[in-house]
């Protein structure tokens, strides 16, 4: 029968603390640890050859379990920190009183629950067996639940006293077995980065062909397209500063003002940006296709903009200019009368003709463009590079594969899944992924974390299932691994047997 005894704290205490000397005196072998469905059995060979125990001494061997490896003993939960008997060894007088049990009643000594008592035999070869059993908890289920044997010989509790064997781990826990997969994103398009601009792109009275190089006219008008087809190939030069990128595609949108027929300078802005397209796509050795343009046949818009902000107009000139502008047109005819309005009508006619059709009518005529690029098709390594300086330029797809450059359980994977979090933060596999690399650095909260910002999906129940299983709640998990097999999840039918 185990009993409960109180060690003399004037004997046990005499050589307070000096356990570090005598617990390497102690060793322990041929340690069994079995858990059953409701038991957790340790069982060891305490050998005590080199134990020189004084004969008013005694020491106490515990074994004691616990659900971490790496946190100090000071910080587990006391729940998670249980003792199993101990193997109480006396020096020959202490043995005597032992058995005689006039150790009782002493006050000032700390509590240990004996199940064994023997006395040390200086000099000689002693081995005790040890084997004890207690109830299973949940808790022992974890991956990192250990036992150890403890040494204290000055009554100073388990908790202070040194341990004499290394951390025996508990293989109760099948989650070195799970299996879960990264999702491999599709190849899709690469993001676009835009570079906008605004050209004033200027053309001969009712033609459309384009002049790069100084002109003369006609009229005697002189055009000089030099530092407008500049301003183009500066945003192009701009836009391709970085050497992995090229250009995918050029937008160009003309417009025409509105001092012509309708239908006329629907022609004119169509085939005037038609020409300049035409221009850029052999400029830059581009397929005609990769430059789009539309036209805007009447710039009222930005006519409406320099009403608004004009220091020229009177309010009352400019709340009428305004109720032209904003008159309602949807037929050729229509837009034609507004034109004919503002041209012959005593209120606007003088301002026509003094400074809106010489000054701002020009400037109306301009091309508005945005210069697409894009990365090239690099290798894997060039991506590595890339995602260091500008990863917005990257997709989800060649993130992953710069991703799988690196271990799963490395820094540098997880610094990629977490970039790709970063630019696509409401992607379903940009968060599973990212779960995923925080479970392969056993960092279950953080991917507990990320699940929650996500969807419920086979894949994210799968590890779900699989961090239920390392906390040891395996009803939990099964009904987690049960879900993700229903739709279809091959690792989560492999877990479930696992845990079976």
């Amino acid at each position: 029968m185990r009993t409960i005894i109180k060690s003399l704290a004037g004997l046990a205490l005499s050589a307070a603390c000096i356990m570090t000397a005598m617990a390497q005196t102690v060793k322990t072998e041929n340690v069994d640890i079995h858990v059953g469905a409701d038991y957790l059995s340790v069982s060891a060979d305490l050998v005590l050859d080199n134990l020189k125990l004084g004969s008013n001494k005694q020491i106490f061997i515990t074994p004691v379990v616990k659900s971490s490896l790496d946190t100090p003993e000071s910080d587990i939960a006391p729940e998670h920190f249980i003792t199993l008997p101990s193997v109480l060894v006396n020096g020959r007088n202490m043995h005597v009183s032992y058995e005689r049990g006039a150790l009782r009643g002493f006050k000032e000594m700390k509590e240990h629950e004996i199940g064994k008592e023997v006395r040390r035999f200086n000099g000689t070869h002693q081995i005790v067996s040890y084997s004890e059993r207690i109830p299973v908890k949940a808790w022992m289920r974890g991956r990192d639940t250990n036992v150890t044997f403890v040494f204290d010989s000055c009554g100073c509790g388990v908790r202070a006293a040194e341990e004499i064997s290394k951390p025996y781990i508990v293989f109760t826990n099948p989650i070195k077995d799970m299996m879960w997969a990264m999702i491999i994103p599709e190849v899709e398009e690469i993001p676009i980065t835009n570079h906008e601009g605004k050209a004033r792109v200027q053309f001969e009275v009712d033609r459309t062909e384009l002049h790069v190089d100084p002109y003369v006219c006609r009229n005697g008008q002189r055009i000089d397209n030099r530092a407008e087809i500049k301003v183009i190939d500066d945003s192009v030069k701009y836009a391709l500063t970085d050497p992995n990128v090229e250009i995918s595609s050029i937008e160009l949108c003309g417009y025409a003002s509105p001092e012509s027929p309708y239908l006329h300078n629907v022609e004119l802005a169509d085939g005037r940006t038609k020409a300049l397209a035409a221009y850029l796509a052999q400029r830059y050795n581009l397929p005609q296709e990769k430059v789009t343009y539309s036209s805007v046949p009447e710039n009222w818009k930005e006519f409406r903009e320099m009403v608004v902000s004009s220091d020229r107009l009177t309010e009352r000139q400019r709340t009428q200019l305004l109720n032209l502008i904003d008159e309602p047109a949807y037929t050729p005819e229509q837009w034609d009368r507004k034109e004919w309005l503002l041209k012959t009508e005593p209120p606007y006619a003088a301002l026509y003709k003094s400074f809106i059709l010489p000054e701002w009518f020009p400037k109306l005529r301009a091309t508005t463009f945005v210069v697409h690029t894009k990365l090239k098709n690099l290798a894997d390594d060039d991506l590595a590079e890339v995602i260091k300086s500008t990863p917005e330029k990257m997709s989800l797809n060649q993130m992953y594969r710069v991703a799988r450059l690196y271990p799963e359980d490395s820094e540098d994977f997880d610094n990629v899944m977490q970039t790709a979090l970063k630019y696509y933060p409401r992607d379903q596999i940009a968060i599973t992924n990212a779960a995923s690399a925080a479970m392969a650095r056993e960092d279950y909260e953080r991917a507990r974390q990320l699940i929650a910002r996500g969807q419920d999906t086979p894949e994210t129940d799968n590890l779900l299932g699989i961090i239920a299983t390392a906390e040891g709640k395996y009803e939990e998990a099964k009904a987690y691994f049960e879900k993700a097999k229903a739709a279809g999840n091959v690792n989560a039918a492999r877990n479930l047997e696992k845990l079976r």
